[in-house]
């Protein structure tokens, strides 16, 4: 008789794995939609943005005498031009900005989005005839550019400012450089390259995007310093700020990368295909908790949760002599289900923690009202209440 009630109990359990999946299929649903909304924002305003440069690209032109026999052994020499660009990075490459963070909302559905205020500063050094172990004379230098590679130049706001030398330049849409992708770049003209020169340049740029800001270390010596009133960084990429301060009124961190600890400078001279192949590193701005991630977490305990209070219910009807019917079982079972119901409902208009007591205390209560009448006394359904909330309050914790 004990194993048919214990098998009864168990194959009750079971069938409460159906509300709990169909709960579960809700939360996946919801959290489908909040990436759909993230993406048709993405859409209109700007995504997450990756920064290239300031590249210095010169277009040269080389001469060679190419000489040919034909059948009769008699040579000819002809003139054939290679067009060729050399990318030349920077001997320091510093970046002082900041980020400041805001919320953007389409009905219940929310995402972070970013702005930045920042000036890149870059010191060039052009070697004498452009580093190449060629006849100056063998070579004709054309006018040089700067280059700055954008994921997404929808994110521009306001008119970025370059200047050359202390010389504001003219700036235009395109890097002229497919490896680069979307940005933009400034004309200089055309560089003495009879002697080796340093020149420095200056990008202000205020830009936007979402979810995460990346940076990619083409200096020699690449310093990166970045602050902001977001107190949720997340850290990634290929390397890791040396130093970071984060706080309850925001972060900085400071990136100091050299060129020895990346590869970027052998891609760049050698191999650059894609933007993307690059070494980078980012900052995402995330929430600290999520909503739909932590109700998530906490319908896989569901299970946990009704298996614990059906087993008070067993020993408190083995130990009391109490007979509680399987229906009993089961609507307890799915009011415990209405509890994750509720949570996912409420925590898209109130914070988590409000809306986990809320509804674990709604619960809780009809809970207790019910079980006063079945368990014969306001004593008991109280006590069996006071239980469950405990159990409540632990997998609260479980979900911290």
């Amino acid at each position: 008789m004990l194993l048919l009630r214990v098998a009864s109990i168990a194959f009750t359990i079971v069938l409460l794995l159906i509300p709990l999946g169909m709960i579960s299929g809700i939360v996946a649903d919801r959290q489908q939609l909040q990436q759909q909304v993230e993406s048709a924002i993405s859409s209109s305003f700007a995504g997450p943005q990756r920064l290239v440069g300031p590249l210095l690209v010169v277009p040269y032109i080389e001469h060679e005498i190419v000489v040919t026999t034909d059948d009769k052994g008699k040579e000819s020499k002809r003139n054939v031009e290679h067009s060729r660009q050399m990318f030349i990075v920077p001997e320091q490459l510093a970046y002082e900005g900041t980020a400041y963070v805001e919320t953007k909302y389409k009905g219940l559905y929310k995402t972070l989005v970013y702005q930045t205020k920042g000036v890149w500063r870059a010191q060039f050094e052009v070697p004498f005839n452009l580093g190449l172990d060629l006849n100056p004379s063998a070579i004709k230098v054309g006018n040089g550019f700067l280059a700055f590679g954008l994921s997404d130049v929808r994110g521009l706001r306001g008119s970025p400012k370059i200047t050359w030398g202390g010389q504001q330049m003219t700036v235009k849409s395109g890097t002229k450089i497919d490896a680069m992708g979307d940005g933009l770049h400034a004309d200089i003209g055309n560089l003495n390259t009879r002697e080796a020169r340093q020149y420095e340049a200056t990008v202000d740029m205020d830009l936007a995007g979402m979810r995460s800001l990346a940076f990619t270390p083409i200096g020699k010596s690449t310093l990166v310093q970045l602050r902001s009133a977001w107190p949720h960084p997340n850290f990634g990429g290929r390397f890791l700020p040396q130093e970071r301060l984060i706080d309850e009124n925001g972060f900085s961190a400071r990136w100091e990368i050299s060129h020895l600890a990346s590869k970027n400078g052998d891609l760049l001279q050698r191999d650059f295909k894609d933007a993307k192949s690059l070494e980078s590193f980012d900052v995402s701005f995330i929430e600290l908790v999520n909503i739909y991630q932590q109700a998530e977490r906490a319908v896989k305990y569901g299970v946990l949760l009704i298996v614990l209070t059906f087993a008070a219910f067993f020993l408190l009807e083995t130990l009391k002599v109490l007979q509680i019917h399987l229906l009993q079982y089961g609507l307890v079972g799915l009011a415990l289900a209405v509890f994750f119901l509720l949570l996912i409902s409420l925590s898209e208009h109130i914070p988590f923690q409000y809306a986990y007591f809320s509804a674990g205390g709604s619960c809780v209560v009809l809970i207790g009202y019910y079980l006063a009448h079945v368990l014969g006394g306001w004593r008991r359904g109280a006590a069996f209440a006071m239980k469950l909330a405990l159990l409540y309050a632990a997998l609260y914790g479980l979900l911290l």
